[in-house]
């Protein structure tokens, strides 16, 4: 628990270990002291009362004492509210209850006796162990065997080492128990804090419409706990009030595998987890995501996505990229048609991210060669390579636009300078650099910064490029195959 400090025993943050206090303080501590604040006046009142009018106490000085302690914790504490001290009124409760050891008078008490009265102290003392601050723990468990020890030896006139070995032992095994309280007494309030924060941030974190909804199992009804722009889900009927639309929404949406209320009541497993479902409600079809956020009391959160019209029209968009893609390569029996068939591919594909494992110079020189082929027969490109393969990870379609736009601005420098260019491929640490060399820089630099898909795709593929008098490199990115992928569609 990295939020705790186990050697100051408390939050690092101070803003948060006062929230901690203030909240245990009134949860459990406020109360505790209380009772024992008017437990203790009681009792020490009725003794000084037994000793006055009727037989003397030796010890009666010692309940004067703390019936005087106490009207001043009272004082202070819960009637001034100074709610800081009340762990200090604990710690001293706690070490006074020990000293109650000298107020049993020893030639009127049997043994039994002796030892229900201990036992009674004992049951306080390890509530106040359990309450207070790990610190202030540690400090009463400490003066309990300090005083239980040495009042016990002077009674007896004698040290009782057995006792001192056990009591010591029991003392590790309380603190020990008080340590591990203390810590998941820390976390459980961290966790009910980060859960407040979240609910009340529920509306600011999700973005879409949506119900959250809890099933009470005495009225075998659901009832909506809140919601954010529920008349945006399909079927909300203005004249209702909130629940009933969420109910009608439980009993109006319809799925594959049935209807929403019947798949939160009898199917929860599908949706511990979380899950999509396409639902139908008034001819509608649409996208919900349903989870369940606290199986133990059967707490659901519903969260409406989108119509499915937009998957239709993704869908139609995918079918006529299709029809494109095979218009474009039945027609390919023209120069200009073929200039263009590049172009179209190029816008085709521009978003289209696919991570795939490639060899580099294979694919440049097939490039090369459709431009060599097709387009400008005279231009000159050499490739050197010093492996014979060199595979690099990238995504597909827009390294093959990269190459495509860089040997077009290539072939349009070359076909009027009549230059040899050559491409030196080698391996940089992961990356895969390529260097151009033979050519107008100053003119290649210039058309590659005003090319259009180059601007678009250039940070997805290089790492670095840097253009010189002589030269012009371009490091490309080498990723991490099964790392990343994606799919734009």
């Amino acid at each position: 628990m990295k939020f705790f400090n186990d050697l100051k025993w408390k939050f690092d943050e101070k803003g948060l270990e006062e929230k901690y206090q203030i909240d245990k303080a009134n949860e459990i501590k406020k109360p505790v002291f209380q009772f024992i604040l008017l437990l203790s006046f009681c009792s020490n009142v009725t003794v000084l009362a037994l000793h006055f009018f009727f037989t003397p106490i030796e010890t009666w000085y010692i309940n004067a004492i703390l019936t005087a302690l106490t009207i001043i914790q009272v004082i202070i504490i819960l009637i001034f509210k100074q709610l800081q001290y009340i762990q200090i009124g604990l710690t001293f409760s706690s070490i006074t209850i020990g000293i109650l050891q000298l107020n049993v008078d020893p030639l009127n008490t049997t043994q039994s006796e002796f030892y229900v009265y201990g036992c009674i102290f004992m049951q306080f003392q390890a509530v106040l162990f359990m309450i207070s601050n790990l610190n202030h723990a540690f400090f009463q468990v400490i003066c309990s065997l300090a005083i239980r020890t040495s009042i016990t030896s002077i009674y007896s006139n004698r040290p009782d080492y057995l006792s001192i070995f056990v009591g010591a032992f029991g003392c590790i095994l309380i603190l020990i128990a008080i340590y591990v309280n203390d810590k998941n007494s820390r976390r459980y309030f961290i966790q009910n804090l980060k859960e407040n924060n979240l609910r009340r941030l529920g509306k600011f974190l999700l973005s879409k419409p949506y119900i959250k909804i809890q099933f009470i199992e005495d009225q075998q009804i659901f009832q909506l706990l809140s919601q954010s722009r529920i008349n945006k889900f399909p079927g909300y009927n203005s004249e209702l009030c909130y629940g009933c639309n969420s109910r009608n929404i439980l009993r109006n949406y319809k799925s594959d595998i049935g209807r929403l209320e019947q798949i939160l009541l009898n199917q929860p497993q599908l949706i511990k987890f979380g899950s999509v479902l396409i639902v139908k409600c008034e001819k509608v079809r649409f996208i919900i995501k349903v989870c369940a956020i606290d199986p133990q009391q059967r707490q659901y959160l519903i969260i409406f996505q989108e119509y499915i019209q937009t998957i239709v029209k993704v869908l139609e968009q995918e079918k006529e990229q299709i029809k494109l893609k095979d218009f474009l390569k039945q027609n390919q029996g023209f120069y200009h048609q073929k200039v263009f068939n590049l172009g179209a591919f190029s816008v085709l594909f521009l978003n289209k991210q696919v991570l795939k494992r490639i060899e580099f110079k294979q694919l440049l020189q097939k490039i090369i060669r459709i431009y060599q082929s097709k387009f400008f027969p005279n231009i000159e490109i050499e490739i050197q390579v010093k492996d014979t393969q060199l595979y690099i990870c990238q995504y597909l379609h827009q390294l093959r636009i990269f190459l495509i736009q860089i040997v077009e601005i290539i072939s349009e420098i070359t076909l009027k300078d009549k230059e040899k260019v050559l491409i030196y491929i080698n391996q940089n640490l992961n990356n895969i650099e390529m260097k151009l060399e033979g050519l107008n820089q100053q003119l290649f630099e210039q058309q590659y910064n005003q090319n259009y898909f180059i601007r678009k795709i250039q940070s997805v593929l290089l790492d670095d490029c840097q253009f010189n008098e002589n030269d012009s490199t371009f490091l490309f990115i080498n990723y991490p195959l099964g790392t990343f992928y994606q799919k734009n569609k």
